[in-house]
């Protein structure tokens, strides 16, 4: 991970630290729709890493596509009747971003398991849905925070953190066997080793293709 995501991160849990510490001391409504703001926003930045992350080694292993990296950009593109391409914004959930993510990331590393059928992700989606709530309020009801509420919202939280931190780690020990497959293979052709040198001219074949 670069250090400026590294010092990104720990920004982020700073943020929801200092929210989650003074909702302890005041437990007002208030500070628990802040906390719940901190929280979400804290899990889309953490988002914007992983899929950084993800993306960034499976271009190592050909596991992408341009379809993939435009839907992970949130971008589309058109060309204008002066034939120029223009790029377009589009709006991805977050949910949908961290599914497609780890889709990708199981793609390079098969024996990947993340359960998106249990209560972590469950509390997670809830807790989107009351942020948006209560940042599109249509009555005072719609600002409504219960404690109960903030709590799952955690659980949610720090399920997704464990398992972007599990799968971008997963995905690095697979980029570090990848490495060490290259300079084996580097060896062998170097000693002009038959099999090597039958395995390059084919994958130069199919990168060719």
């Amino acid at each position: 991970m670069e250090r400026e995501h590294t010092e990104f991160l720990r920004l982020l849990a700073g943020d929801v630290q200092h929210a989650l510490d003074l909702a302890a001391l005041s437990a007002s409504p208030t500070d628990r729709r802040n906390l719940l703001r901190t929280i979400i926003s804290a899990a889309e930045g953490i988002s914007w890493i992983y899929r950084v992350h993800v993306l960034s080694v499976a271009k190592e292993f050909d596991a992408t596509t341009p379809f993939i990296e435009m839907a992970l950009a949130e971008a589309s593109f058109s060309v204008s009747e002066q034939g120029e391409i223009v790029e377009q914004a589009r709006y991805t959930s977050l949910t949908a971003i961290i599914r497609l993510t780890t889709r990708i990331a199981q793609s390079i590393c098969p024996d990947l398991d993340v359960d998106f059928g249990g209560v972590g992700w469950m509390h997670l989606k809830d807790a989107i849905k009351m942020r948006n709530r209560i940042t599109h309020p249509k009555n005072i009801r719609d600002l409504a925070v219960s404690e109960q509420e903030i709590e799952k919202a955690k659980l949610g939280f720090f399920w997704f953190l464990d398992i972007a931190l599990r799968v971008m780690e997963e995905t690095v020990k697979e980029f570090s066997v990848l490495v060490v497959d290259l300079k084996k293979l580097g060896q062998e052709l170097r000693r002009g080793d038959p099999d090597a040198l039958d395995l390059y001219r084919r994958a130069h074949r199919d990168s060719d293709d």
